[in-house]
């Protein structure tokens, strides 16, 4: 007997260890520890070395439905206790909630600046308009699917509190357990619906679902809505392209009806036909745009001269370079070129030749006398012409500089408008083309002449409103009539036009007309005068970004402020409730009450099946107390072991609330009840003693509860 009790003892033993070796994964350590320990891991097992050099970020800070038991817990009933403690659950959510909204605002703020960035942008090449669109898209649908992603995480924390809030059928049951997708939250709102009540009248989970879609919704709306704040157009200032182009040829004046390589005398006429071209040119105050900042479109049909001071000193005007094919499509170049004159009063000392033969007394010419600057006396033969006129002389051979011209004007009297006759001399000054430098590339043959206009023909330019286009040319007399080879050209304008007022002129009008007109003939060459091929930058349509900010901002700020609303209203909501890994193993641990009542039935039924099966059950998430907490002291309850589990109507379970801080398990088996009573008699006297001060309770009681643990039945039986 002795032996045989013996075999039977060492079978037990046997099969004891067997199973714990089954339950440590097969490793054989009997020296070492259970493999199942209370460390604040998430690990299951002791943790290998190199699991312990994770960072302590990662251990620390853990997902919500991890629920270790603390340090401070020496000693737990069983290997798969957990603890539950509300408030490191909330800042674990508080975490989770805030670490996702980091995210969120982080790609709006990326947004914010992607948008600012190439919004002030004034044009943009094609591979910057290939990025802006990459990094919008990319950035998008970023933030996109962090909404989703973040969103269905708080739908999975938050139905643990939906399922504890009250009694439910299977189906609304299984349709809140994939809350996650938003066509079963549909099917929640169709589900829910109260019998009997109209479409209209909302009950709380219709209620919680509208809103649930509402926000989903409008978060997705908004990220789409976000590209309706800007757009992509064409910039207002031109890209530039590097290639052949056509320039104007400044080596010479002639129009394009000319012969080449013209004469003096035909450069002379070309330069005061190309003055009369440009007369309806446009002049602004300057400076010239498009010189030190971005290059800026010019206008092709109307050439734009620019005055420099407060009372157009000088002016300049800027070639500008059109697109090889599309010659509507211009830029300024940083090709400039100006004028500048000086004039000066002359006293007339005899005029009356001039006025008898304005009035028709004579056809031939008619000779004045003045002053020149130095006080001597001078005559000057001009052909007649009408009171009040203006009549240019442009000085042939000046020597005021090598790229000057003298010219003179005079005007007739004419009353009353023009009391007497006024006599001028100017010096009109074309400077050297200015920037041809930037326009000077290696493995080219230009050269600064190529774009340089060239002092002879700058000295004709200088003087064009003088010139005259029939040629003939005058001899200035001294005076005792002797021919000191002075030779000039005479040209006459008629009374009222914009080159001879119908009122007295100044030294300062005279001024304004001479730089006008030069200039009026440098600008009509460029647009309508030979060209030229070169190699340079020319102009190309570019494309810019236009934000919307008020409503690009708008919507920047709102996605992160929806998201921050929701998740206050997740962490405070979902914390009343346990919130469980969403893993199926899991999910399918705390169903086994629910499917138990199939048998081994129902392999392949679905879920809306199985909720037919069942068409009375109502269910919903709590928890159970331990069937012995009534003979526990008060002392005792922070060692209270709870049950998670899937509580039925029938039960009895009244309306819970918030779940209770501490330890869950599941109920315990009849081999743990016999395990727990074979540990109470090998600790005997002293363990009695412990439990005795610890709990404060009598022999008698801790029989009594001892013996109620035995006479605990079978039932069904679920871990959290």
């Amino acid at each position: 007997m002795s032996q045989g009790g013996s075999d039977n003892d060492t079978t037990s033993s046997d099969s004891l260890l067997m199973e714990k070796f089954a339950q440590s994964g097969g490793q054989s350590a009997p020296d070492s520890a259970s493999p199942l320990t209370w460390s604040d891991t998430i690990y299951s097992t002791s943790p290998s070395k190199s699991q312990r050099t994770l960072p302590r970020l990662t251990t620390r800070y853990r997902q919500p439905w991890r629920h270790s038991v603390s340090t401070a817990a020496a000693d737990v009933p069983s290997q798969t206790v957990r603890e539950f403690k509300p408030s490191r659950q909330r800042m674990r959510l508080f975490i989770k909630a805030m670490y996702r909204w980091a995210i969120t605002a982080i790609l709006c703020g990326l947004l914010a600046t992607c948008l600012g960035v190439f919004g002030n942008l004034l044009k943009m090449s094609v591979s910057q308009i290939k990025l802006f669109n990459a990094l919008i898209v990319l950035l998008s649908l970023f933030l996109g699917n962090n909404l989703s992603s973040t969103l269905r995480e708080f739908a999975l924390m938050f139905r643990w509190r939906l399922l504890a809030s009250k009694y439910r059928s299977l189906q609304e049951f299984d349709l809140i357990m994939s809350c996650d997708s938003l066509r079963k939250v549909i099917g929640l709102f169709r589900a829910a619906h109260t019998p009997g009540r109209l479409f209209f009248r909302l009950n709380r989970t219709q209620c919680l679902c509208a809103l649930w879609l509402g926000i989903n919704i409008c978060l997705q709306v908004l990220v789409a809505l976000l590209g309706l704040t800007y757009s992509l157009g064409t910039s207002k200032h031109p890209g530039v392209k590097f290639g052949h182009l056509s320039v104007a040829n400044l080596t010479q004046i002639n129009d394009v009806w000319s012969a080449d390589n013209p004469d003096f005398a035909a450069q002379l006429g070309s330069a005061n036909s190309y003055g009369i071209q440009g007369q309806d040119y446009l002049f602004v105050n300057g400076p010239v745009p498009g010189q030190t900042g971005p290059w800026v479109f010019g206008k092709p049909s109307t050439p734009t001269v620019y005055g420099n001071g407060a009372k157009w000193d000088s002016m300049t005007y800027a070639f500008q370079d059109s697109n090889p094919t599309n010659v509507d499509i211009t830029l300024i170049s940083h090709r400039t070129v100006t004028i500048e004159a000086h004039c000066a009063p002359l006293e007339l000392v005899d005029v009356s030749d001039l006025e008898a033969k304005s009035l028709g007394d004579d056809t031939g010419t008619e000779t004045i006398q003045y002053r020149d600057e130095r006080g001597a006396l001078r005559f000057l033969d001009l052909p007649p012409g009408e009171p009040g006129a203006m009549t240019y002389v442009g000085v042939l051979g000046a020597t005021c500089g090598p790229r000057c011209t003298q010219v003179m004007a005079l005007q007739n009297a004419s009353s009353p408008h023009i009391p007497k006759a006024s006599f001028y001399t100017c010096n009109s000054t074309l400077y050297p083309v200015e920037g041809v430098q930037d326009y000077l590339f290696p493995g080219t043959n230009q050269t600064e002449s190529t774009f340089q206009i060239h002092d002879e023909q700058a000295r004709i330019v200088a003087g064009a409103v003088g010139w005259s286009i029939s040629g003939i040319r005058f001899t200035q007399q001294g005076h005792d009539d002797n021919t000191t080879g002075l030779a000039y050209e005479v040209s006459r304008y008629t009374l009222s036009s914009y080159w001879s007022p119908n009122s007295a002129s100044s030294a300062y009008w005279v001024e304004q007309r001479l730089m006008e007109y030069a200039i009026e003939a440098v600008a009509a060459m460029d647009y309508n005068g030979p060209q030229q091929n070169v190699t340079g930058w020319y102009p190309v349509l570019a494309q810019s970004v236009t934000v919307e900010w008020a409503w690009a901002g708008a919507i920047l700020a709102l996605v992160p402020v929806l998201q921050l609303l929701a998740s206050v209203g997740i962490i405070i909501w979902s914390n009343t409730a346990i919130i469980r890994d969403e893993s199926a193993l899991s999910t399918a641990r705390l169903l086994r009450p629910v499917v138990e009542g199939l048998g081994g039935k129902g392999c392949l039924l679905s879920g809306e099946e199985i909720a037919h099966m069942f068409p009375g059950v109502k269910v919903k998430y709590g928890w159970r107390e331990p069937e012995d907490l009534t003979f526990r002291n008060e002392i005792d309850d922070t060692r209270t072991v709870r049950h998670v589990d899937i509580l039925q109507e029938q039960d009895g379970y009244s309306t819970q609330g918030p779940m209770p801080a501490g330890f869950y398990d599941g109920e315990p088996s009849d081999r743990e009840d016999d395990e727990d009573d074979d540990d109470d008699y090998d600790y005997n006297d002293n363990h009695m003693k412990c439990n005795l001060l610890k709990c404060e309770k009598t022999g008698s009681q801790y029989r009594y509860d001892r013996l109620a643990r035995r006479r605990r039945g079978g039932k069904r039986r679920m871990s959290i």
